[in-house]
């Protein structure tokens, strides 16, 4: 009886998820995640190949489906062409959209921030996530149970600092427009958002100091940075039966973070 409850309310079989920026850090994890609860996932990359072909790996090697599909998701055109071979592979029905891609791309003071700079970050972690939102709810509205989880930050509350204020900025935009789809998509699709505080992920291997990891780790309630893993298992859960009347919600994964 047990395990019969925990499969309704948690499993997702039969159910087709797109990931995002599935190859590395908190994508991959969630990927792995959706696949291991049952879903068939498709695991969208963009110059990360290898990686995403090892997420595939993983999930067939635990009895799960999946495929990989590359495209450059600041490109509507690349968006348009992407969800094509979707199309073909699944008939045209999605349950599940993780907008997961997205980067703090370079930090730099706003006084210093060139042009090129911010249309990148803008258009790496906003357009990519209405560019794939646009194209994947008509297939939603085919789907199962369907729902859409966005990735923020926890610098969407407090403004990112050392050079992220685009960033942050970017985040709380996130966190503004998973709010409106939510409203815009309901009863037929819900919409949510996880908001990682600093997670040991390739992202701050690249973007920030081990010294200034550790200050946050002592900082944070719980002492310790997270793990993709601490967020694959959210998005299981948001996904599953057990969450089906939560919409329009940031589930904030921090460790207490931003209470400290």
């Amino acid at each position: 009886m047990p395990n019969t409850y925990l499969q309704d309310q948690f499993g997702l079989p039969n159910k087709r998820a797109l990931v995002t920026g599935a190859g590395r850090g908190i994508g991959r994890a969630v990927a792995e995640a959706l696949g291991f609860a049952g879903a068939e996932v498709c695991v969208h990359y963009h110059t990360s190949e290898s990686p995403a072909k090892e997420v595939v790996s993983t999930i067939e090697k635990a009895g799960g489906k999946a495929w990989t599909v590359k495209a450059d998701l600041t490109d509507s055109a690349a968006v348009h062409a992407m969800f094509e071979k979707i199309t073909a592979r699944w008939g045209g029905a999605l349950d599940i959209l993780v907008n997961n891609s997205g980067d703090l791309v370079q930090r730099a003071k706003i006084e210093e921030f060139p042009d090129d700079l911010l249309e990148r970050v803008l258009r790496v972690n906003i357009h990519t996530a209405v560019y794939t939102s646009r194209s994947a709810i008509p297939m939603l509205r085919k789907g199962k149970d369907p729902i859409i989880i966005n990735l923020s930050s926890v610098a969407a509350h407090h403004g990112g600092a050392n050079g992220a204020t685009i960033y942050a900025a970017t985040k709380g935009a996130i966190h503004t427009y998973t709010r409106g789809l939510a409203k815009e998509l309901a009863p037929e699709i819900r919409v949510n958002a996880i908001a990682p505080g600093v997670a040991l992920t390739d992202f701050h291997q690249r973007h920030s100091t081990p010294e200034g990891l550790k200050g946050i780790a002592n900082g944070t309630p719980l002492k310790r940075l997270g793990t993709s893993e601490d967020h694959g298992a959210a998005a299981v859960f948001l996904c599953g039966k057990g969450a089906s009347y939560i919409t329009g919600e940031v589930v904030e994964i921090n460790g207490g973070l931003w209470l400290a």
